[in-house]
């Protein structure tokens, strides 16, 4: 099963704002937090691997694709922890395994602050409790300097879109996502080609106003609360997340696995997938989420 063939579902959040999600594959249930605009292409090799026993569901965050009817209704991280409620009551899901990767990593442990007994245990993918440029707070100089930049850039949508679109159309940027580490040598042109086309659909002024409630939020006082079994997953080429970040992570939740692999990008869903679905197979089957496979041959008749 692919993410082709997942099936596009709907519900009416308070206020009448329609919030689209997306449910591909059959048993039990697992939430997929995506990255800030990242598009669902992401998840295509776990989806590949997972799908004869487990059911997926993700979504866009609302808002942030352009002409998707939630138009200007942006949130925060709060806002879209409550819309995966809304989704697991949609689909009468008591209880799932949630796996966040880059920003999703956020809304993943704000899903656990909001309603703990809900998740059954959380995998944590270059992703940290507060944004890289927020982090150090005020007395960062990084994060003075990108949210100065972001402040800015919040004043030109427009010139953000036109820049964002030539430079992801320009011959060279292929070139320069891998050598920046956003993508790994596993990843194709062509799959740099949709990740790069789930960036162009973007409402440019929604992202940039989710960037900078991003760096309002922060779940470090959380992570000593957190008391299901998790693994963190982080990539060392990883430009956004920082392996210290996420080693602080990691050490910070109680009896938390964690797993750091060599030479991989932001995107190691994608660029070391074999290694990812195999530890997080081998974390479900020993922490308690283990799913038996289901076989595609009909029994003969009797």
């Amino acid at each position: 099963m692919k993410l082709r063939d997942a099936e596009g579902r709907c519900v009416v959040l308070p206020g009448g704002t329609e919030l689209h999600y997306h449910a591909v594959g059959r048993g039990l249930p697992v939430l997929l937090m995506n990255g800030l605009g990242g598009p669902r292409e992401v998840w295509r090799e776990l989806v590949r691997h997972f799908s004869d026993r487990y059911r997926f569901l993700f979504w866009e965050y609302r808002g942030l694709q352009a002409g998707d009817g939630s138009a200007r209704v942006i949130g925060g991280v709060r806002d879209h922890a409550e819309d995966a409620c809304a989704i697991l009551d949609a689909e009468g899901v008591s209880r799932t395994a949630v796996i966040g990767w880059s920003m999703g990593v956020q809304v993943a442990l704000e899903l656990f602050h909001q309603a703990p007994d809900r998740i059954a245990s959380l995998v944590l993918i270059n992703g940290a409790p507060r944004t890289a440029w927020a982090d150090g707070g005020a007395r960062s100089v990084r994060g003075k300097v990108i949210a100065n930049a972001l402040w800015l850039l919040r004043r030109s949508p427009r010139l953000v879109d036109t820049a964002l679109r030539s430079g992801l159309r320009a011959p060279e940027a292929f070139t320069w996502a891998r050598r920046v580490g956003l993508v790994g040598e596993r990843v194709d042109a062509e799959t740099f080609a949709q990740i790069a086309g789930g960036f162009l659909q973007l409402d440019v002024p929604a992202y940039l106003e989710m960037l900078m409630r991003l760096a309002e939020y922060d779940a470090s006082d959380l992570l000593s609360q957190i008391d299901v079994p998790t693994l963190v997953v982080a990539g060392d080429r990883d430009p956004f997340t920082s392996r210290a970040s996420m080693e602080r992570l990691a050490n910070d939740v109680a009896g938390a696995e964690y797993l750091v692999l060599p030479g991989a990008s932001h995107y190691v869903l994608l660029d070391q997938f074999e290694r990812v679905n195999l530890r997080i197979e081998k974390f479900w089957n020993e922490r308690g989420y283990r799913a038996e496979k289901r076989s595609s041959i009909a029994p003969a008749p009797a």
